[in-house]
C-alpha cells in the first residue's frame, strides 16, 4: 500500500506541475502580445511626430513668405530634394525614407504634399504626410495674411 500513495502522490504532483506551466506559458503569451502592442505604438507616434514636425517645418518657412513664389524657392533652398510644381495651383513633394530622412522618389517610405494657394491677401497651403500605402499619418491647413506694404516698405 505504501507504493501505491507514492504513486498517487507523484501524480497528483506531475499534474499540478503541469498545470503551473500551462498557466505560466499562457501568461507569458499574453504578455508577448502586450510587448509586440506597445512597440507598434511607438512606432506610431514616432512616425507621427516626425510627420508633425515636418508639417510645421514648411508651415514655418511658408509663414515667412509673402508670395507662393517665394515659398516655393525657400522650399528648394531648405530641402534640395524636392519636386515642385509651379502653376496655379503650385505643389511641392518631398520624399522621405523609413528614418524620416529626405531621399529620392524610389527609396521613399513617406510622401509630404504641400499645395499652395493664393486668395485676395490670403496665402493658404494644405500640408499632409502620407505612408506609401496612401493612408495619411498627418494633415495640416494653414493660412498666413500677406500684408499690404507701400513702396517704401521692406521686409
Amino acid at each position: 500500500m505504501i507504493r501505491r500513495s507514492r504513486a498517487q502522490s507523484s501524480s497528483l504532483f506531475l499534474m499540478e506541475l503541469i498545470l503551473a506551466i500551462l498557466f505560466f506559458s499562457i501568461t507569458s503569451a499574453v504578455c508577448v502580445q502586450f510587448f509586440v502592442k506597445s512597440h507598434l505604438l511607438v512606432q506610431k507616434s514616432k512616425v507621427l511626430a516626425q510627420a508633425v514636425n515636418e508639417c510645421s517645418n514648411i508651415a514655418e518657412l511658408y509663414d515667412t513668405s509673402d508670395s507662393i513664389e517665394e515659398a516655393l524657392s525657400l522650399l528648394e533652398e531648405n530641402y534640395p530634394d524636392v519636386f515642385v510644381e509651379r502653376g496655379i495651383q503650385s505643389a511641392a513633394v518631398i520624399y522621405y525614407d523609413a528614418a524620416f530622412s529626405p531621399c529620392q522618389k524610389g527609396a521613399a517610405s513617406y510622401f509630404l504634399n504641400a499645395a499652395f494657394t493664393e486668395e485676395n491677401s490670403m496665402l493658404k497651403a494644405n500640408i499632409k504626410v502620407t505612408d506609401s500605402g496612401d493612408s495619411v499619418v498627418y494633415e495640416l491647413n494653414t493660412d498666413h495674411h500677406v500684408p499690404r506694404r507701400t513702396d517704401y516698405e521692406e521686409r
